[in-house]
This record gives structure tokens, C-alpha cells and sequence, in this order.
């Protein structure tokens, strides 16, 4: 009994210690520049190059030990990206819908809540550098898009509209990082790095227009130069 009380005063006193040479907790604000791009398991559904968007919010970092924490925060996130796939389209002096190929550059807006584990190393020459693993969540604030169809005779038509109900409201995704923390002024600090925000289920709602047995089916991912002033 002696030695489980003992231990038990030991692991109270070095968890004091470590607080009181470290705060628990840290908050601040991040920015990021990102690209964004389309990927899908259908055949016929391409992605169409990257696009730039971006993001902004509130962070925040939770010590588990000195070198460990977990930081989450809330962003808005600024996502684009472009996919073409075939479809059907009503033309205006058309009273039937053709056939063709829709290329749709998707505008969206997401609130976003990271959780992510942060690793970092000791000092190394008043640098720090840092590695990250978890899981982004994301709900749906704003969807529109710019879209481009191009029939199979090569007839073009082209609007732009509000698409936010063909789009689901949560988007789920993985998050890896890397970058370096530069100290500015105690425990102020800056942290810098590229992020890999990875989508690994679908966003796009509905059926293929022209073959409605088809699931539309795409995920949009992005890679984003991010920093955060942490105070």
C-alpha cells in the first residue's frame, strides 16, 4: 500500500512540475494558401487541374508532454477544385437534353475543425521542427459553380450557379504535416509548414445524369502552405 502511494505522489509532483515549466495550453491564429484538386473512382470522372483557395481561423494547442500536444482550432476554409464528367444539358433553343461531356469548377466554403497530433523535436540551432498526423472535419457553408459543357456534337454552353444540395454537408478527411516553429518572444511562437489534407469519402450527391445506375463520385483534397502564430 506504502509503495502505491508513493508512486502515486510521484507521478502528482512531475505532473506539477511539467506544468509549471510549460503552459498547458497555447492559442492563436493561422492562415494557410492552398491548392485544391478533384479525384474520383469513376472512370469517366477526371479531375481538371489544381486551384487555389485558402483558409483562416483560430488555433489552439493542448500540451500532452513538452514535445507533444494535440491542436485543433475552428477554420474557414476556402476549397476549389475542377472535375469534368459526362452528362446531359438542356440547351435553350433545345426542347430535348443533350448529351456531352460537363466540366464544373466547384467555389465551396467549409467550416472546418481540425484534430491533429503534433510531435516536435528538441531545439535544434533556436529552431524547432514539427510533425503532424489526424483527421479534419468539415461542414458545408457555401457551394457554387462555374460550369463548361461541351456537347458530343461540340456544341458549348456555359453558367454558373448555387450548387450547395448537390454537394454533401460534411466532408471527412486525413491530415498529414511537417514544417519548423521559430521563436519570436517567450512563449510566443511561429509555425510554419505544408499540410496535406487528404479526403477519403464522397462529396458530390446523386445519380449520373446520363447513366442514373452510376453514383456521381468525387473527393476534393488540397495542399496547403499554412502558418500559425501561437501566443
Amino acid at each position: 500500500m506504502k509503495l502505491k502511494w508513493i508512486l502515486l505522489y510521484i507521478i502528482i509532483v512531475a505532473s506539477i512540475t511539467i506544468n509549471a515549466q510549460n503552459k498547458p495550453f497555447q492559442f492563436g491564429f493561422n492562415a494557410g494558401l492552398n491548392l485544391g484538386w478533384f479525384s474520383s473512382s469513376n472512370d469517366d470522372y477526371k479531375g481538371e487541374g489544381a486551384d487555389f483557395g485558402g483558409s483562416w481561423g483560430f488555433a489552439a494547442d493542448f500540451f500532452i508532454l513538452e514535445n507533444y500536444s494535440f491542436t485543433t482550432g475552428v477554420e474557414l476554409l476556402y476549397l476549389n477544385g475542377t472535375m469534368s464528367y459526362p452528362a446531359l444539358h438542356n440547351f435553350d433553343n433545345l426542347s430535348f437534353p443533350t448529351q456531352g461531356v460537363l466540366s464544373r469548377e466547384f467555389k465551396t466554403k467549409y467550416i472546418k475543425v481540425p484534430l491533429i497530433f503534433t510531435m516536435k523535436t528538441n531545439e535544434i540551432g533556436k529552431l524547432r521542427y514539427y510533425g503532424q498526423i489526424g483527421f479534419g472535419f468539415s461542414v458545408l457553408y457555401s457551394a457554387k459553380a462555374k460550369d463548361e459543357f461541351t456537347s458530343d456534337d461540340g456544341i458549348t454552353d456555359s453558367n454558373s450557379g448555387n450548387i450547395y444540395d448537390e454537394i454533401y454537408p460534411t466532408r471527412e478527411s486525413i491530415i498529414l504535416g511537417a514544417g519548423v516553429e521559430i521563436p519570436i518572444h517567450k512563449s510566443t511562437y511561429a509555425r510554419v509548414g505544408i499540410m496535406f489534407d487528404n479526403a477519403f469519402v464522397n462529396v458530390l450527391k446523386g445519380n449520373n445524369s446520363i447513366d442514373p445506375s452510376l453514383k456521381n463520385n468525387g473527393r476534393n483534397s488540397f495542399m496547403e502552405l499554412k502558418a500559425t502564430l501561437l501566443f
